[in-house]
């Protein structure tokens, strides 16, 4: 089960941790070690690929894998764990067949171009979740997002919030809820027609206000398909940057001899686009250019007079891919890019660069209470060498001056998103306390790690699963409690 990787003083890689968990359990962590914070009351959300293989066979890209919720329940004194899988089209038939039935981002369906022509990548929800306007929702922007009843974490449904979702709406995995409004800003890649050269890109933005209704949609014309997974939001503007990620041949991707993740590769020529578009008219208020490049995930972003700051790990290559798309290869690494930050003046169109840390660094976070507006405190997953590499095996919290504390866990074990929930009555925007959910790959077992958030180097508690959780990649917490 645990990989050994190669001269790394036998310490098990990464790679134990993408085997398949496909039981559902319900129970109180009863193994813990510490004390459960008592300011610490809600529900803490992940999803990610619960499955990477079906009867034997691997899919052909972590990103395929079928979306499995986990649900921790904090209650003050105790917590319960709960997982439960996406119930998605291609989950129940590809369970009962035990056979891959459904294209992915990688994944091709046996039986060559034939089998393949004209099938549309399927929807695993396994990216990220959120809590909104009442709805659970499950995140993935190859389609429209999936509802569960949390608590129970019975599916419920695809989610086109009263038909204002159309077909060709995807939906991406990052949305964000603006503090002042409590409207949830979406968006996902989109087609604005057809011309000469083929079909238009946009963007559809979505506005959904706090009670769950679907309030405004619009659409920016884009002049290529972006690979734009996530984006920033301040209090007046939300801002994209089109990547130099470009998508070539889709034509092959259509007529089934090639997946997307085959026809995706990185132009070192393009520059990046940044497109800032107005939170209220939903229209472009400026772009700018900067270098080749590709920001993935982003941290926060706000005004200051004129300018825009943004928060974002930065990457000059895409190689990511190649290890997501063979990620049962031993030798394979996982790493991240670097914090960067991007200052735009909106009154002249100019903008600059710098290098917030240097440790090499993804999924970042922050109190969402503070979106849009100046923070203090930012943590990040972190990529380091410690003799075993092979995937996040530390995090950071960075000020917003660039000052680091680096928590390293011990060889062989890994972790990710490091999440920070709020304390009961927080008042400064790091009061409360980040939660990391860890892979054992000596024991084959996995624990949430609770850390505080203003002294990240004080461990609270740590609540040991009975089981494994494989990797995931994006949480969500939320001050409601559905167990009780």
């Amino acid at each position: 089960m645990n990989a050994i990787q190669a001269g790394t003083n036998e310490a098990p890689s990464c790679h134990g941790g993408l085997a398949n968990l496909d039981e559902e359990y319900s129970y109180w962590i009863d193994h813990i070690e510490g004390r459960i914070p008592g300011d610490l009351i809600g529900t803490f959300f992940r999803n990610g690929p619960g499955r990477q293989r079906i009867g034997g066979v691997k899919y052909g890209h972590w990103f395929d894998g079928d979306g499995m919720i986990c649900q921790f329940s904090f209650l003050g004194d105790r917590v319960h764990f709960a997982n439960s899988y996406v119930k998605t089209p291609k989950y129940v038939e590809e369970t009962a067949a035990q056979k891959i039935l459904y294209r992915g981002f990688g994944t091709q369906l046996p039986g060559g171009m034939w089998a393949n022509f004209l099938k549309m990548p399927a929807n695993p929800a396994n990216t990220s979740s959120v809590y909104h306007g009442g709805k659970l929702l499950a995140l993935n922007e190859g389609g429209r997002p999936w509802q569960l009843e949390p608590g129970s974490l019975e599916t419920i449904g695809e989610c086109d919030y009263d038909g204002m979702l159309g077909r060709g709406n995807v939906f991406s995995a990052h949305g964000k809820v603006h503090p002042a409004t409590g409207d949830y800003i979406n968006f996902g890649a989109g087609i604005a027609g057809f011309g000469l050269h083929g079909p238009k890109a946009c963007l559809n933005l979505y506005r959904i206000a706090p009670s769950g209704r679907l309030t405004a949609k619009a659409q920016v014309p884009l002049d290529r398909f972006p690979f734009c997974h996530d984006f920033a939001l301040t209090d007046r503007h939300a801002v994209f940057f089109i990547n130099s990620i470009v998508f070539g041949g889709m034509t092959s991707v259509i007529m089934g001899r090639n997946s997307i993740s085959d026809v995706v590769t990185f132009d070192a020529a393009m520059p990046m686009r940044i497109v800032v578009v107005d939170l209220d008219t939903f229209a472009v208020a400026r772009t700018f250019e900067t270098d080749p490049g590709a920001l993935i995930h982003f941290g926060n972003a706000f005004g200051q007079g004129d300018e825009i700051v943004i928060d974002g790990m930065y990457s000059d290559n895409f190689e990511a891919n190649a290890t997501l798309t063979d990620v049962f290869n031993p030798n394979g690494r996982f790493g991240g890019g670097v914090y960067n930050r991007y200052t735009l003046d909106m009154a002249t169109g100019a903008m600059r660069t710098e290098r917030v840390s240097e440790n090499q660094s993804e999924f970042p976070t922050f109190n969402p209470a503070l979106t849009g507006q100046r923070h203090d405190a930012c943590y990040t997953a972190c990529s380091i060498d410690n003799g075993a590499n092979s995937f996040f095996n530390a995090f950071q919290k960075v000020t917003f001056d660039g000052a680091t504390t680096l928590v390293t866990l011990p060889q062989g074990h890994y972790g990710s998103e490091p999440l920070f929930a709020a304390a009961s009555g927080a008042r400064r925007d790091d009061d409360g306390y980040l939660l990391e959910v860890v892979y054992n790959a000596f024991d084959h077992v996995s624990e949430l790690q609770v850390y505080r958030a203003d002294d990240v180097t004080e461990l609270v508690c740590r609540l040991h699963l009975k089981h494994h959780l494989p990797h995931q990649f994006h949480g969500h917490f939320t001050p409601h409690v559905f167990v009780q």
